[in-house]
């Protein structure tokens, strides 16, 4: 298996048990509504009943990204048990998280020369994430190594095909992934 980490976001949509029971570590975002600051824990602090509630009643939604300062303290501990790391990232085209992790990587690499600290942005989200990081685990576990799998991530990632639908483009509206122009014409087709 190696001597080595795979870990992503929180936003993977995958369950803790399943991140749990994959070997998958895990880094949270951040999230407030109605500037009450939570993390991303799998419902802990707020129950996903009481989120979805207070999202259709109107709160303020905002999410916010994983910080340089707190991807170092996410990777030092394993870079102190000697371990190499392979963290797969959120999409770049929607966060700056891959980048808070890529700086973190570099200035923690001047520290720890020997280990190996590994970026890949997934260029996906919520589901295809997931289903990217499984099939990171079975390769790991099927005995790939670390550059191996980094190499296959990177030429894989564009494999995953994401598909959603909504019924309402208002909170991407209020969250700004989608203008109030395009919002309205969305809204009417």
């Amino acid at each position: 298996m190696g001597n080595y980490v795979l870990s992503c976001c929180s936003t993977s949509d995958l369950t803790e048990q399943h991140l749990k029971d994959r070997d998958i570590h895990y880094i949270s975002f951040h999230f407030s509504i109605d500037g009450q600051k939570y993390s991303d824990d799998f419902g802990k602090t707020i129950s996903y009943d009481e989120f979805y509630k207070k999202m259709v009643n109107g709160s303020v939604m905002k999410t916010s990204q994983v910080n340089i300062d707190e991807y170092e303290e996410y990777f030092i501990p394993f870079l102190e048990q000697g371990m190499d790391i392979l963290h797969v990232t959120l999409s770049s085209g929607i966060s700056g998280s891959y980048n808070s992790a890529r700086i973190a990587a570099e200035d923690l690499s001047e520290k720890f020369p020997e280990r190996k600290i590994y970026i890949v942005d997934s260029l996906g989200a919520s589901s295809g994430y997931g289903l990217l990081m499984d099939k990171a685990a079975d390769l790991r576990d099927a005995g790939m190594n670390i550059d191996q799998l980094r190499d296959w991530l990177v030429e894989n990632r564009l494999r995953v095909h994401h598909w959603f639908f909504s019924t309402d483009l208002t909170f991407y509206i209020k969250g700004g992934r989608v203008s109030k122009t395009a919002g309205l014409f969305g809204t009417i087709l």
